[in-house]
């Protein structure tokens, strides 16, 4: 069994799949490896980029423990993420509030040479 982490783009609260695979394909004239799931006659294929594929190992143990490392490193950031895009969010509706408040202002003030009183 071959044991596979493989580097995503793109996605942001995922940065990364990790599976088993009992056969894979590569050469070193092509930039891509083919990984094979399942047993015959119902074999399925995926193609992986190669600098996509931060590890490729028959050690199991090796692929749990660098697994659970990369897990707990994505969960901290993820949890700092969300932490930071509701303080956002609260600054947002803060922002929200002060140009109602603004434009209330600005439309009861007598002194504000506005077209829109006589309209």
């Amino acid at each position: 069994m071959y044991y596979v982490i493989q580097a995503l783009e793109g996605i942001k609260n995922k940065h990364f799949v990790s599976y088993s695979v009992h056969k894979y394909k590569s050469s070193k004239k092509n930039n891509t490896i083919i990984f094979e799931f399942g047993a015959k006659p119902n074999i399925k294929r995926k193609w992986a980029a190669k600098d996509e594929i931060i590890l490729l190992t028959q050690d199991k143990q090796y692929f749990l423990s660098f697994l659970k490392k990369l897990k707990s490193t994505e969960e901290s950031y993820l949890k700092k993420i969300d932490e930071h895009e509701q303080k956002i969010e609260a600054l947002f509706l803060e922002l929200k509030d002060e140009m109602h408040t603004q434009f209330s202002n600005m439309k009861n003030d007598k002194n504000i040479p506005s077209l829109l009183k006589d309209i």
